[in-house]
């Protein structure tokens, strides 16, 4: 993912949250591969590429048609309620998990982009207090702010059903669950070799 707009990728394990699997797959739990015996390849499938196609029809609406502007700026004008302002507002300083819902960083680029100038165009003594840092409101407010609009608009439900979509996040296929498992799996054996290295120096 392109900077700024990323998501925090924890470092440890153990806190990684594993993608919801598409309705209907597997729900086979994570094993140990012996050091001996060979992964098996695991091809693409393209679900994800589905994904994007879908995702861009929310980009469109956002970037070329600016169907969440007028939205936007009710929320940065305190003129609707919004769950994300306040949580930014109430969060602890550099502590932020950012969850974009678009995988594809062109399309991240674009809406955020177009959130800058959004953000830009209003006034800024109506604007809420974000103590400076412009790129994180933008991520934590208008970017889940304007998704769930555009998911709202683009499926015809209502904004609440819109932004359980959006928390869900994109379902994945089993395949790319196999592949997260093996990523996981890898990262695990390299940070126990690493474990047996240091002891081994000790």
């Amino acid at each position: 993912m392109s900077y700024p707009v990323r998501k925090e990728a924890p470092h440890n394990l153990s806190q990684m949250n594993f993608p919801q699997v598409e309705e209907g797959d597997s729900q086979g739990s994570l094993s140990e591969t012996p050091p001996n015996q060979r992964v098996k390849k695991v091809l693409p499938d393209r679900t994800r590429a589905l994904r994007d196609r879908a995702n861009g029809k929310i980009v469109d609406f956002i970037v070329k048609a600016k169907g969440a502007d007028g939205h936007l700026r009710s929320v940065l004008k305190n003129e609707k309620p919004s769950r994300w302002l306040a949580r930014f507002l109430h969060a602890r300083p550099y502590l932020s998990s950012v969850e974009t819902y678009l995988e594809d960083d062109s399309q991240q680029d674009r809406v955020f982009s177009h959130l800058q100038g959004v953000y830009r165009a209003i006034d800024p003594d109506t604007l809420p207090l974000v103590n400076g840092d412009q790129v994180k409101f933008i991520l934590d407010v208008l970017f889940p702010e304007a998704i769930i609009y555009a998911i709202s608009a683009i499926d015809q439900i209502d904004y609440k059903k819109a932004e359980d979509k959006y928390i869900k996040g994109p379902l994945v296929s089993q395949r790319e669950r196999q592949i997260f498992e093996e990523e996981i799996l890898e990262q695990k054996r390299k940070q126990q070799m690493e474990r047996g290295s240091l002891e081994d120096c000790l």
